[in-house]
């Protein structure tokens, strides 16, 4: 069945500019959060989603009473927009405390792992050529511990390989988060797919139309609007929605992957698309009957394949985590390869609590992100002299095509939801801009 054409322009309800009918492609935060603004500037919006749920990398689920965060988990900074969302959800956050506690040598160290990589990176120097972070910590003579630490600071929390992800992006990012006036990191008690569920609730109250379980195939741009052709999972033919505008929120992994077929190609976007790198995560949550380990917010411990860990102050569960390249070594394992290596990999942290862990454990949960085609992998990093990427596959096309998602974050601070939050509204507000020059 084929959708109805796109109507002729009319009058928005007291806004003052042109209606548009508008697709919005992904129901991530940034198309969700897309969706919604378009919806109160009066466009008509239809959001396609490929997945049964929403959410894009947030996925929540619960194991009995306790919530599980098998994608993003934090909000980093104090970002005006997401909070306000939040509060307007009556949801409730708790802090998370940033001590970190290093394994060396079967002996764990208080080490201050933010503020010794912040100082490191405040050594780049924007005025001199950009390097690889990796070049940066040769160059500066970093050496020993010190090195060792910020490589892996560098691999678990930009998901990046030293040797590839751009210094200057490194210190444009680090400059933009202490200036969100943010202290610690915080996490939302219901989980952060209350949020996603209060947006959708949001956009459906408002009279926006979300399609699940459909997959977009292609998108055609011609001189009056845009065509998508899209698959239902449930049916073998494809449907077409004709609209004025389209927001395209589908992750980097998919656009390098080519599944959206592009006519006439993105070759605007072609550099930005492939130049920039996207890296993996893994992560593993493991829930027990009850604490049977010493008190810790986060743990390194870097000779092993899975280095961070944090517990979680709401209940007995400890989190896994492993980025860049150690997460592709991990990207294969089997969820019970991931599980006994998690297990076995806290019991060597903790040998004298190993039997009472064993005992205690009670399930885990892990999400393969890289091996799900609608996403391909963890968030986006900046190669080096990339740092004018994100602003060229952010631009919008023929005034039809608008862009958001992590990968079209300006400051550098990509795989933040907050960040990703905020590109869906800028990528709304172009919509309505271009509309008020109609």
């Amino acid at each position: 069945m084929e959708l109805t054409p796109a109507a002729s322009f009319s009058p928005g309800q007291g806004k003052g500019f042109v209606s548009k009918k508008v697709a919005v492609i992904g129901g991530g935060i940034a198309g969700l959060g897309a969706a919604a603004e378009l919806l109160r500037q009066d466009c008509e919006v239809t959001l396609l989603e490929a997945e049964p749920r929403l959410g894009g990398r947030i996925h929540t689920i619960r194991d009995g009473a306790m919530v599980v965060e098998l994608g993003a988990e934090f909000l980093h900074g104090q970002s005006t927009t997401l909070l306000t969302a939040i509060e307007a959800a009556g949801l409730a956050m708790g802090e998370v405390s940033l001590q970190c506690d290093v394994l060396e040598d079967g002996r764990f160290r208080r080490e201050d792992v933010w503020e010794k990589v912040s100082g490191i990176i405040h050594r780049i120097d924007p005025g001199r050529r950009d390097c690889s972070f990796a070049e940066f910590l040769d160059r500066g003579d970093v050496r020993g511990h010190l090195r060792q630490m910020a490589v892996n600071f560098t691999n678990g929390f930009h998901a990046a390989r030293a040797e590839f992800i751009s210094a200057h992006s490194m210190r444009r990012a680090q400059y933009a988060a202490e200036h969100m006036l943010s202290s610690n990191p915080t996490r939302l008690d219901a989980g952060y797919s209350a949020l996603i569920d209060f947006i959708a609730g949001d956009i459906r109250a408002h009279g926006g139309k979300i399609l699940n379980s459909v997959t977009v195939k292609k998108i055609s741009r011609g001189s009056h609007g845009a065509e998508i052709e899209f698959r239902p999972d449930n049916q073998n033919g494809l449907e077409r929605l004709r609209v004025d505008a389209a927001v395209i929120t589908v992750s980097l992994g998919v656009l390098k992957s080519g599944a959206i077929e592009f006519q006439p190609p993105l070759v605007e976007k072609q550099e930005a698309i492939e130049q920039l790198q996207f890296g993996n995560v893994v992560k593993i949550a493991l829930v027990f009957a009850r604490q049977c380990w010493p008190d810790f917010s986060i743990l390194q411990a870097w000779d092993e394949l899975l280095p961070t860990w944090w517990a979680d102050s709401r209940g007995p569960v400890l989190t896994g985590w492993a980025g860049g390249p150690q997460a592709d070594v991990l990207a294969n394992l089997s969820s019970a390869q991931l599980e006994r290596l998690a297990l076995n990999t806290l019991k060597g942290i903790f040998p004298q609590q190993a039997a009472a862990l064993q005992v205690n454990f009670m399930s885990s949960h892990s999400y393969n992100w890289t091996q799900n085609p609608h996403i391909r992998g963890a968030y986006s990093y900046i190669p080096v002299n990339g740092l004018d990427l994100p602003k060229l596959l952010a631009a919008p096309v023929a005034d039809t095509l608008f862009f958001a998602g992590e990968a079209t974050v300006f400051d550098a601070q990509t795989g933040l939801v907050s960040e990703a939050y905020e590109t869906g509204l800028r990528a709304a507000r172009e919509v309505v801009g271009h509309c008020e020059l109609v």
